[in-house]
């Protein structure tokens, strides 16, 4: 399926390509998506990227301002926080 941006893409429940993004100045990454959480008002991306051989996961905080913006979370808190009610929802829907 082809996407306007790569917000659109994350937040699509049936999106089962790649994200691929580039830092400034750095090379390409390419992370699988693990899940857009919702928390204090902003959507948080959780990816893992697939060039790491340990499942080591990522956060970033999506801009709906600007498409193509994602902001890596270095707060550990902020991203553990973030962690916890992907794994809260997830118990939900399992129920």
């Amino acid at each position: 399926m082809f996407y306007e941006s790569t917000l659109e893409k994350l937040l699509d429940p049936n999106n089962t390509d790649t994200i691929e993004l580039q830092p400034m100045g750095g090379e390409k990454v390419q992370f699988e998506q693990i899940a857009v959480v919702n928390y204090e008002r902003a959507l948080y991306a959780i990816m893992r990227p697939l060039e790491l051989k340990e499942e080591q996961v990522v956060v970033f905080r999506l801009d709906e301002n600007d498409e193509e913006s994602l902001e890596l979370i270095d707060d550990e808190n902020l991203a553990q926080k973030v962690l916890e009610v992907y794994k809260n929802d997830s118990e939900e829907t399992d129920e």
